[in-house]
């Protein structure tokens, strides 16, 4: 699967993120830079530990960095449930 980009509501605002899959979990990128990553367990979703990340070219998001006009964007477990949905909706339409 190739990457793809998802919005998703958060604080009021819809917000688009890029989804990149690796090997058993996908990355979650917002202004070029990795905010965490989810992966699938069973029929849960849950978030992947920041240390097994490989972050390959990109770097952790950094909210401050020269990026004024958006609010830090933290992955609870709405926006988890929200990226999951849109995951397994990609994953049924290829």
């Amino acid at each position: 699967m190739e990457p793809f980009n998802i919005r998703i509501p958060h604080k009021g605002k819809d917000i688009t993120l890029t989804i990149q899959p690796e090997n058993d979990y996908y990355k979650i990128i917002y202004y070029g830079g990795i905010v965490g990553a989810i992966r699938n367990r069973d029929t849960d979703w849950e978030l992947v530990d920041e240390q097994e990340i490989e972050p390959g070219d990109l770097p952790l998001y950094d909210y401050r960095k020269g990026h004024d006009d958006h609010e830090k964007l933290e992955l609870q477990l709405f926006e988890i449930n929200q990226i999951a949905g849109e995951i397994e909706k990609r994953k049924v339409e290829h």
